[in-house]
């Protein structure tokens, strides 16, 4: 087993076109992952002429093989970590290998990373307050509108009562007894600047970048808590992809509570894969290390997933309730069947147990296989973690106004009109903190784990971590395990998309229309106001 030293590495892809390796690697990955369980699933993948754009079919019936049952559920998770580790390669010095013979936990000492600390001047909340829509809501006023959340699909209940638990402790919201490290700490959504306020104190994990940690350490001054970070030669920041050991030594060195580790750090493209990849190597090691530590994730919300029965029946209660408009849409569908208001969920799933579930898919056409893969790495790091007891907590997190959407004129105009078709497009800054209230529930009151191990075909389990041990024949607790994939649906904060009886793609036309007119009329209105 190749033995990684602390100073700089690269995680890179094997050898080949450049141009396509990553579609090459997510296509060997996602064939390994389905094979024991779906023979003809993976020969599809592997004989596929358009893996781009075919992609989406395969992840959709992966999704539809991991609901089935625990077993196999946990099975493609470890299966397709496995592949990840056996496909991809590292280079340190002259030495490049497969991940697979990388020994992440070789001694060391965080060679070549310091430290620097920024501590916070202001005082910490004494409640959890969110920003909305001009306003701060907290304690009373927050419940009534999280249960009009709820109420209208937009949060599941288990995301709304988590949220709730933490309005009833705010003794809470500066996480004591854990020691957080937020990888991508700059991240829109990341949980780093409600933590601070909060008075948390926290290790932050980013690119390299002087704009970026000055606004970084700015809002480390501006909150409560104690944000620590760390630096190489050229500053602060590291990158995680060609820093690795050296960072996983260094968060080692740091921890001096129970840990738990969030990652959020991403990007697009292949770059964002070899980010998730780097990720996942991070977290397994730690939790390999820390038999408590506890992992953080966001899921998001144009991936598919699996959805219970109860969130199906609600989109069709929505369709029942449309009324004289419904007429209109039925129109428009004759009209262009595939792309105006396609229906959701038209083919159930059976799990083993029976239950009926439906196949929720926002993946974007072009986000290619490889975003497909990234979002789908720590989907299956968290099903495994959760699966040996570690405390995980994972959320669908909501379409939010960012800086990618303003970019895009199209999709503005959609978002503006979307509280027409039942979703709520949030703010960052009230998206990020409610998701970050739902991350410290989850740490101070974790769920029960599901409490089942993937089988092979050999009769040998795999564990968290992708490697062998003697199975002794358990399935789980004598009620039978919870199915995995409910980590991601229990507290789901969705907005509102998987709800809808129609699918997010076809709704984009209709939606970007309407918000063109919205805009439009405004600007129509401001311009008589000011002849007036």
């Amino acid at each position: 087993m190749g033995m990684v030293r602390d100073g700089m590495w690269d995680l890179a892809f094997p050898p080949g076109p450049p141009e396509r390796m990553a579609e090459m690697v997510s296509a060997a990955v996602v064939a390994d992952a389905v094979r024991r369980y779906d023979a003809d699933l993976a020969q599809s993948v592997e004989t596929s002429r358009d893996w781009r754009h075919g992609h989406r079919r395969v992840f959709r019936g992966m999704t539809a093989l991991a609901v089935s049952s625990p077993r196999v559920s946990l099975g493609i998770a470890a299966d397709g970590l496995h592949s990840v580790r056996t496909v991809l390669r590292f280079a340190a010095g002259r030495t490049v290998t497969s991940l697979e013979d990388a020994d992440m936990s070789a001694p060391g000492k965080g060679a070549g990373l310091g430290t620097d600390t920024v501590t916070g001047t202001a005082t910490a909340a004494a409640r959890l307050e969110v920003p909305w829509r001009g306003r701060v809501l907290a304690e009373d006023e927050l419940r009534r509108q999280l249960v009009e959340w709820e109420d209208g699909g937009i949060f599941e209940p288990g995301f709304v009562a988590a949220v709730q638990r933490v309005i009833d402790h705010p003794e809470w919201l500066r996480l004591p007894g854990f020691r957080m490290t937020v990888v991508g700490a700059a991240a829109e959504l990341s949980p780093l600047r409600p933590l601070l306020a909060w008075g948390a104190e926290v290790l932050a994990v980013d690119r390299p970048g002087r704009a970026r940690w000055d606004r970084l350490r700015a809002q480390a001054r501006a909150g409560a808590g104690a944000m620590s970070f760390p630096t190489a030669a050229g500053g602060p920041g590291v990158d995680i992809t060609r820093y690795l050991p050296a960072l996983t030594h260094w968060i080692a060195a740091h921890t001096d509570a129970r840990p738990a580790l969030g990652l959020y750090a991403g990007l697009p493209g292949a770059a964002g894969l070899r980010i998730a990849a780097a990720s996942d190597v991070l977290a397994e090691a730690l939790l390999r290390k820390h038999p408590d530590a506890a992992l953080a994730l966001l899921g998001s919300p144009t991936d598919c997933y699996a959805v219970p029965e109860s969130i199906v029946l609600a989109a069709r209660e929505q369709l029942d309730r449309r009324g004289i408009r419904g007429t209109t849409q039925d129109v428009l569908h004759r009209l262009a069947p595939n792309s105006l208001y396609r229906l959701n969920y038209l083919r159930p799933v059976l799990d083993a147990e029976g239950a009926r579930w439906g196949l929720f898919d926002n993946l974007p056409y072009l986000g290619g296989p490889d975003y497909a893969l990234a979002q789908r790495l720590p989907r299956w790091r968290a099903v495994l973690a959760h699966s040996t007891s570690h405390t995980v907590s994972y959320t669908v997190a909501p379409p939010t106004w960012n800086s990618a959407v303003h970019e895009n004129p199209w999709r503005a105009a959609a978002y503006r009109a979307a509280t027409h078709f039942g979703i709520e497009v949030f703010e960052a800054a009230t998206a990020r903190v409610l998701l970050a209230a739902k991350l410290v529930a989850d740490l101070m009151t974790p769920v029960e784990s599901p409490a089942a191990t993937p089988e092979t075909a050999d009769g040998v389990n795999r564990t968290a971590d992708g490697s062998s041990g003697t199975a002794d024949g358990s399935s789980g607790t004598a009620e039978g395990p919870r199915n995995p994939e409910t980590l991601f649906t229990d507290g789901a904060a969705h907005g509102g998309l998987w709800r809808q009886p129609f699918t997010p793609r076809s709704l984009l036309a209709p939606a970007a229309v309407s918000g063109s007119l919205q805009a439009l009329r405004d600007r129509v209105g401001s311009a008589l106001d000011l002849d007036d």
